[in-house]
C-alpha cells in the first residue's frame, strides 16, 4: 500500500478475490461468459465457433494446471482473462484477414494459429 494510506483501514476493510472455478467444465463456462453473442455470430466461416471453443478449452486447461504445483508449472503464472483476450484478438484478426468467405479460397492457416496461441500468446511466459 501507499505510505500514506491508513493501514487500519485497509486492515478493517473487506478483501476480495477473484479466483478461477475449479475444474474444467466450470472454466470454460467462465471463459464463454467473457463474450456475447455478437462476437459468437461475428464470423460466417464454419471454422470460427470450434476455433473459439477452442480457445475457451485451451485457456481453462491452463488456468487449472496451476492447483497440481510443480507437476503443472515449476514457477506459478497467472493466465488471467487478458492472455486469453490477447488469443481471441488473435483469432478475430486472422479471420478478418482471410475473409468470410471459405469459397474464395483463403483458409484458416492452423499453422499460425497454433504457433500465436500456444508458443507466442500462452508460451512466452513459460521460461522452465
Amino acid at each position: 500500500p501507499h505510505p500514506k494510506f491508513p493501514i487500519g483501514l485497509l486492515q478493517m476493510s473487506i478483501k476480495l478475490t477473484n479466483e478461477p472455478p475449479p475444474g474444467i467444465k466450470a472454466g470454460i463456462k467462465r471463459t464463454y461468459g467473457w463474450f456475447n453473442q455478437e462476437m459468437l455470430d461475428s464470423y460466417r466461416r464454419a471454422e470460427w465457433k470450434p476455433m473459439l471453443f477452442a480457445q475457451c478449452f485451451v485457456h481453462s486447461n491452463i488456468v487449472e494446471r496451476k492447483k497440481f504445483g510443480p507437476i503443472g508449472f515449476c514457477i506459478p503464472y497467472e493466465f488471467n482473462q487478458g492472455d486469453w483476450q490477447a488469443s481471441v484478438q488473435f483469432l478475430q484478426n486472422h479471420m478478418a484477414t482471410i475473409g468470410d468467405d471459405a469459397k474464395k479460397g483463403a483458409q484458416v492457416s492452423w499453422v499460425t494459429v497454433r504457433y500465436m496461441v500456444s508458443e507466442i500468446q500462452y508460451g512466452g511466459r513459460i521460461t522452465d
